[in-house]
């Protein structure tokens, strides 16, 4: 069995990135009331113009580009909870593989950032090889790359397009339910749903 994780609201919670990129930017711009305002905005009314109204609010003379540039490009300072590691870890006992969707830059330094390379054996990212899910290319990718295992399971949080690709291929699939994730009140046609990642451990030992 290849176990397949998603990234961003699977591994680790995204809202750690974003604040990441605010601290970033309140730093860079020397004014760390830019980060309370950043974050209420981004509660308030998601990621979309939150730069804009920074720049409107505070009469900044800076262009959005560089604000975007920041965000995307920065190192982030993220971690893996204590429930992500326990599933991590439990995945050693199987082969791994990550497909996540993002610029590839910006995926790269969180992969390395949460040091992912010691769980995961072949990572997809999607940007850098002109794709993106629902598209198949990146599963099938996966499933070239271990042409000698039938079973694969994609573990991720995204309902609108993450479970498309897989259904079709005849994998599994685990939606997690992430309490702070953008998705969590759209219905899932995956073929299992969690509410913790420790779950996911349960329903591994079960499939195997």
């Amino acid at each position: 069995m290849i176990i397949v994780f998603d990234l961003d609201d699977t591994i680790y919670d995204e809202i750690e990135y974003v604040k990441s990129a605010f601290k970033e930017i309140s730093t860079y711009l020397n004014d760390d009331s830019y980060y309370n305002f950043m974050i209420d905005e981004f509660n308030k009314n998601g990621s979309g113009k939150v730069f804009n109204k920074l720049i409107d609010k505070f009469k900044l003379d800076i262009p959005l580009h560089k604000l975007i540039e920041i965000y995307r490009f920065h190192h982030p300072n993220i971690k893996l909870s204590n429930e992500s590691l326990k599933l991590l870890e439990f995945s050693k006992n199987y082969k791994t593989a990550l497909i996540s969707d993002g610029y590839y830059l910006m995926q790269q330094n969180k992969f390395k950032s949460l040091e992912l390379e010691q769980y995961i054996d072949y990572s997809v990212f999607t940007d850098f090889y002109h794709t993106k899910k629902p598209e198949l290319k990146s599963f099938e990718m996966v499933m070239n790359y271990f042409n000698d295992e039938k079973d694969f399971i994609y573990i991720s949080d995204n309902p609108k397009k993450d479970f498309i690709a897989p259904n079709k291929l005849g994998w599994k699939s685990i939606r997690y339910k992430n309490p702070v994730g953008i998705y969590r009140e759209f219905k899932s046609d995956a073929t299992y749903e969690v509410h913790n990642r420790l779950e996911i451990i349960n329903i591994l030992k079960e499939m195997n």
